[in-house]
């Protein structure tokens, strides 16, 4: 959206009258100085009209005496020729202006492009991280149901373990081996608490880091082993 203007064309008026009876040339770049504010095209378009309101009126034709007319043409001529050095050195000036102009538009399209640079890493980036939370969320979801199987193992093993309590309540040569298995389902059970406090950190830090998820995958796997050693030494009681 364009900026509105903080000059206007008094403002110009003003300053260029100033300089030219100060003696100095009224050119748009000393104007935009005195000014201290507004863009340089502004001031230019300003200034160019304030240029067409300073040409003089032509008289209508006299007649002159021929030597008065050769004199005239001369000094008409001199003064052309003082008008036209004046002329070039605006137009030079003027130049100059349109090259400024051109070259703060060529920097100003040049930062453009590279803030649409920057937003489209931006873009990647956050597709980036939207895919690797959606991979950790699949992960998560993952892990707590291996966690649920392995709760629902725990269950059984711990059935199991009654009825087979039941049993060696009456055969005291086998305390030895039922302290074992108490110590393994003791230990089962502090890994599946472990388990499920590691689940309950990954959920709540599931943006921050997926290495938490491979501790929890790990921390999983030792407490099925732990599992199945517990069901081993079941199967070897049942034996």
């Amino acid at each position: 959206m364009a900026r509105d203007a903080t000059i206007s064309q008094q403002d110009v008026d003003a300053v260029a009258e100033q300089l030219r009876v100060g003696g100095e040339r009224p050119t748009a770049r000393a104007v935009r100085e005195r000014l201290g504010r507004g863009s340089m095209a502004t001031v230019l378009r300003y200034l160019q009209v304030w240029q067409a309101g300073q040409a003089r009126p032509v008289d209508s034709a006299v007649a002159l005496p021929p030597a008065l007319q050769r004199s005239l043409v001369d000094f008409i001529g001199q003064e052309v020729a003082s008008a036209k050095v004046g002329l070039e050195a605006e137009l030079a000036l003027a130049q100059q202006v349109n090259a400024d102009l051109l070259g703060e538009s060529e920097r100003q399209a040049a930062a453009l492009e590279e803030m649409d640079k920057v937003l489209e890493a931006l873009r990647c980036e956050r597709a980036e991280v939207l895919g690797r939370q959606a991979q950790l969320a699949a992960d998560l979801a993952a892990s707590q149901q291996a966690l649920e199987a392995q709760r629902q193992a725990a269950e059984a093993a711990r059935t199991e373990l009654a009825t087979q309590r039941v049993h060696l309540d009456r055969l005291p040569r086998l305390d030895a081996e039922i302290e074992q298995l108490r110590t393994a389902l003791d230990g089962e059970r502090a890994a599946r608490v472990v388990a499920e406090k590691a689940v309950a950190v990954a959920a709540a830090k599931l943006d921050k880091t997926e290495g938490q998820v491979s501790d929890l995958r790990d921390r999983l796997g030792r407490a099925e082993e732990d599992a199945r050693a517990a069901t081993q030494a079941l199967v070897k009681l049942r034996g």
